[in-house]
């Protein structure tokens, strides 16, 4: 900061005085405007002569109001009442509670009654000198106003803090964790917008997807306003509100979320002028802990909160090193939680011991009592269930209407020849199985249970069937054990899925339906798979394949590339194919696309009480990477849509897409041989790898297969991020086909 100087610049009228203390760089400063250059204590500030005029300035980011009593002359003339606001800007990219700590520490530091300056000319003092020491502010402006509210006699009014908040207009959503709003229920603030507002009121910092409700202030033209589950949700309710933002002109509005009711209305006063309101369901109830702001492409906005500061503001007794501690010990537990939750999903039918549970969680020994504490815990919450000491296993939640069936068995029962299922239904991840299962109706599901508890000579003993319908079509659905590597991963999987054929002998499809990796196109979105799409396993060329894995690279001698040694998979029965053609007619004909997104809808209802959130991300982390010759990474934008494709274009609705689905490590994990492997084979996306399943049919002598993928990631799906949702898209797709079928 050697390069600043920290200036006071002030002026004076009849209506208010303004002085303004801001850091400017040496090369900056108007030496011929300066009346005193501060030395000793004051080295580095300099007293501009009285202005008639400030030059205007972007709005502050932050600003305190109160009532003020100070004396003219070191006590000897009467005390003035003042009104007085002081304005804060900032440098640096400091979060909001940072900077409202900041402004905080700095006005306490400066009203402090220990040292409290005896005249007027002593507060600028101190005002200056603090501001040396708060680096992280830019400016300050003290505006100071006569005041005729109350006398010197009576309590003084509570000290307001002023947030303030700019959005670009590019529906990006601002977190604002400096408005507290966990003890809060309602709140009040002013806006100053063309259209488009957004307000998410959140359960969990950063997740605005999941457990939020999104207001929308002005949509649609500034014509309407609306109430959506999650970020671009499922709209609960709708107002015409013509005009109800100005761009030019602050309004004000109130949002409340008391006693299970979300309303919005306009006006400072709580209560009144309502236009919005929402009956939240007892099942979908929160507590809303944080709040995000952001405006669309419509306007940028401004917005501004007030809260009362609390003069006592204390960060409590605790060192900040012993609450930094406590934080970080907290979040350990909360990734080992959630780890504990992973490895029990992947093996999922199957158990898990604790001590390979704690191993696979790399939590220690000495911490062996913490985490059975937690897995106790888990159990309490419906979420696992101890099958036998010391031996643990997912459960699927019930839902909401406690409709569907689960029942323990060590064998299947004897099902009539009229509910034999027709198409089988293979997944790997659990939440792949969740987004499948909601797709079904009149299920029951029978999990059979080998008690032994993994690790095991054997992996794959148990399995889980969910029985039902999709339209009039008997499915059965199950989940792969992904507990295992290498070989007996293999064999996991090729034992789960020939003890599926063996047991329901009538399967006459089979359906792979999950998670998998997108091969996107840099420059033509006709050709470009983007996250949240679905890739559905069509031939791509004379081969007829619809997945080819490879087994082995070998690089060329003669020229500069690799060979691909590759093995592929076919259908001989065309009846899943011919069902595709049918649906993307409907589809691109329009008629098939609404339902489609419905049946996402309807399922997330279904799926809301589950541990993973099956909402759609922020579009902002479908990031997209070019990989250069040399190895750096560049960040691409993903191609636009032109034409008939711009006029259908729905941002953040997920397309369909159709090719040969990829797989194999080797490739898919390599940037440059993942996008020439897939040239080469017309690949739209990867996955993890599901050759061994593909062989057990091939063995079982089944010959109708199709590949349902839902976009996760741009590598092979395990991007645990977009997985719930990408899992969901591609669950939809595939209740949409079998329902054309028949």
């Amino acid at each position: 900061m050697a390069n600043l100087e920290v200036v006071m610049t002030a002026i004076k009228n009849e209506e208010h005085s303004i002085m303004r203390l801001e850091r400017l760089p040496k090369a900056l400063v108007d030496y011929s405007k300066v009346h005193h250059v501060g030395g000793g204590p004051y080295k580095g500030i300099l007293i501009n002569k009285q202005a008639s005029d400030l030059e205007e300035v972007m709005g502050e980011e932050a600003r305190l109001e109160f009532l003020a009593y100070l004396s003219e002359q070191d006590g000897h003339s009467d005390q003035i009442q003042d009104y007085w606001i002081l304005k804060f800007w900032f440098q640096g990219n400091a979060d909001g509670l940072t900077r409202k700590k900041t402004f905080t520490d700095y006005f306490q530091e400066l009203m402090s009654p220990r040292n409290f300056p005896k005249n007027y000319i002593g507060f600028v003092k101190r005002a200056l000198v603090l501001l040396k020491k708060y680096e992280q502010i830019r400016r300050v402006d003290f505006v100071v106003q006569k005041s005729e509210e109350a006398d010197v006699d009576e309590e003084l009014p509570p000290i307001k803090s002023f947030v303030t908040v700019y959005t670009p207009d590019s529906y990006t959503y601002q977190l604002v964790p400096e408005v507290q709003v966990s003890s809060k229920e309602f709140l009040a603030f002013k806006l100053k917008a063309g259209g488009d507002a957004h307000i998410a009121l959140s359960a969990v910092y950063g997740d605005l997807e999941r457990k939020t409700h999104e207001i929308v202030i002005g949509a649609e033209g500034n014509t309407k306003s609306m109430i959506r589950e999650g970020s671009m949700g499922l709209v609960r309710t709708e107002a015409l509100t013509y005009n109800v933002l100005h761009s030019n002109e602050f309004r004000f509005f109130w949002v409340s979320w008391a006693g299970g009711n979300i309303e919005v209305g306009r006006g400072a006063k709580y209560g009144q002028g309502r236009f919005l309101h929402w009956r939240v369901p007892e099942y979908k109830r929160f507590n809303v802990n944080c709040l995000a702001v952001s405006t669309g492409r419509a306007s940028r906005g401004q917005w501004e909160f007030a809260e009362l500061l609390d003069a006592n503001f204390d960060l409590g007794k605790e060192s900040k090193a012993a609450r930094k501690e406590k934080a970080k010990m907290s979040l350990l537990w909360l990734a080992k939680r959630q780890r504990l939750i992973q490895v029990l999903e992947d093996a999922y039918p199957n158990s898990v011991n604790v001590s390979q549970l704690l191993q696979n969680c790399k939590i220690k020994q000495t911490d062996t009592i913490a985490a059975v504490v937690m897995l106790k815990d888990l159990e309490k919450r419906g979420l696992i269930k101890e099958m036998d000491k010391g031996v643990w296993m997912r459960v699927p939640r019930l839902t909401q209407d406690q409709s569907e069936q689960i029942e323990m068995v060590e064998r299947m029962p004897i099902l009539d020849r009229r509910d034999q299922p027709q198409v089988a239904i293979i997944t790997a991840f659990y939440c792949e199985k969740l987004a499948v299962d909601a797709m079904i109706e009149d299920k029951k599901t029978y999990v059979r249970y080998k008690s032994e508890g993994y690790p095991r000579r054997q992996i794959g003993e148990s399995q889980v069937y969910t029985l039902g319908r999709i339209g009039r079509v008997n499915v059965v659905s199950t989940k792969l054990s992904r507990i295992g590597s290498g070989q007996n991963a293999m064999i996991s999987a090729e034992n789960t899925t020939t003890r599926l054929l063996g047991t329901f002998s009538h399967v006459e499809h089979v359906l792979l339906v999950g998670v998998g990796g997108a091969v996107p196109h840099f420059s033509d979105f006709s050709q470009h798979v983007r996250l949240g799409d679905v890739v559905v396993s069509s031939p791509a060329n004379d081969t007829q394949a619809l997945y080819i894995q490879c087994t082995k690279v070998e690089t060329m001698a003669e020229v500069s590339g690799y060979s691909y040694i590759t093995r592929s998979f076919q259908c001989i029965d065309q009846t899943l194919q011919r069902a595709v053609q049918k649906l993307r007619q409907r589809c691109e004909a329009g008629n098939g696309e609404n339902t489609f997104i419905a049946y996402i809808e309807e399922a997330k209802e279904r799926l809301h009480s589950e541990e993973s959130s099956f909402a759609r991300p922020s579009i902002k982390s479908d990031k997209l990477f070019l990989t250069k010759p040399d190895g750096q990474k560049i960040q691409m934008e993903h191609p636009k849509p032109f034409g008939k494709e711009a006029r259908l274009f729905r941002e953040g609705q997920p397309y369909i897409r159709y090719g040969t689905v990829g797989a194999g490590r080797l490739v898919s994990r390599n940037d440059h041989m993942r996008r020439e492997f897939a040239e080469m084979n017309g690949i739209k996306a990867y996955d993890a790898e599901y050759d061994a399943v593909l062989q057990s049919l091939e063995g079982n002598r089944n010959d109708s297969f199709l590949l349902i993928r839902g976009m996760a990631d741009y590598v092979d799906g395990s991007n645990k991020d977009w997985q719930p949702y990408a899992a969901l898209v591609a669950a939809a797709y595939m209740k949409a086909l079998i329902c054309n079928l028949r």
